[in-house]
């Protein structure tokens, strides 16, 4: 069984597309929304849809905009205690991540992978930004590559598949980082820790509806986070030995 996790905010416009095409797929899995009380009624909505797909869809609601990163662990030791998958699927609720994608990652796995990366730059990959941000994006993957010494060609994005006893092994309370940077600490802790890491090609569409979360302040906090993990890695794998 596979368990989704979408941390969700000001998303209701996305959301029943998004559980539609998920369950459209035929796939043995659960979803979890983790809402962070969106002002446009996500959470409500997603209570709607937790009571239509009874058993398949789950909701936990905080009081309030707590961040990404605390959002995932919430809803990793809630897979993990309640549901007990095999895999575990991170993923963004504003369509930018196509569910179509989900099967790639999955046989992925399937082929030896701990870990698979849904990949914007691989061979059939791709992203339908601006020219100038797709710059920003592959040099900010190319840097942290370098500096952490990845063998992948993306490590930024949030659309992953792991093995659950993946995410089991790793110590969550460890880790600093909050929003966008959370992404790259775990997965540097899954290299840390001699996990398999692969990925699989997919083209990130820039969403329709909302606003995008990821701010330059977002960013900064991007690089001061790649700086911190090559300065401690020693430290970091003691904490998740």
């Amino acid at each position: 069984m596979n368990a989704i996790i979408i941390p969700t905010y000001n998303e209701a416009q996305n959301l029943p597309t998004l559980v539609n095409e998920i369950f459209h797929l035929d796939l043995d899995t659960k979803i979890i929304f983790i809402d962070d009380n969106s002002p446009d009624g996500t959470g409500k909505l997603a209570d709607e849809l937790a009571k239509k797909h009874k058993g398949g869809l789950y909701v936990l609601h905080r009081k309030g905009k707590l961040g990404l990163g605390s959002a995932y662990i919430l809803g990793f030791k809630y897979a993990l205690t309640n549901l007990k998958p095999d895999l575990i699927i991170t993923m963004d609720a504003d369509l930018s991540h196509h569910p179509k994608y989900i099967p790639g990652l999955i046989n992925k796995v399937h082929e030896g992978f701990d870990v698979v990366q849904g990949s914007r730059y691989m061979n059939g990959g791709g992203v339908n930004w601006a020219f100038h941000r797709r710059i920003v994006s592959r040099c900010a993957n190319l840097l942290a590559i370098k500096m952490l010494g990845f063998r992948i060609n993306d490590i930024t994005g949030s659309f992953r598949c792991y093995k659950a006893e993946v995410i089991k092994s790793l110590n969550l309370d460890s880790i600093k980082s909050e929003g966008f940077s959370f992404l790259e600490e775990l997965l540097y802790l899954c290299k840390l820790k001699g996990f398999k890491v692969g990925e699989a090609p997919i083209f990130f569409i820039e969403r329709k509806k909302g606003k995008s979360k990821l701010s330059k302040g977002e960013m900064i906090k991007f690089f001061f986070t790649i700086i911190r993990l090559r300065l401690t890695k020693n430290k970091l794998k003691k904490e998740n030995d």
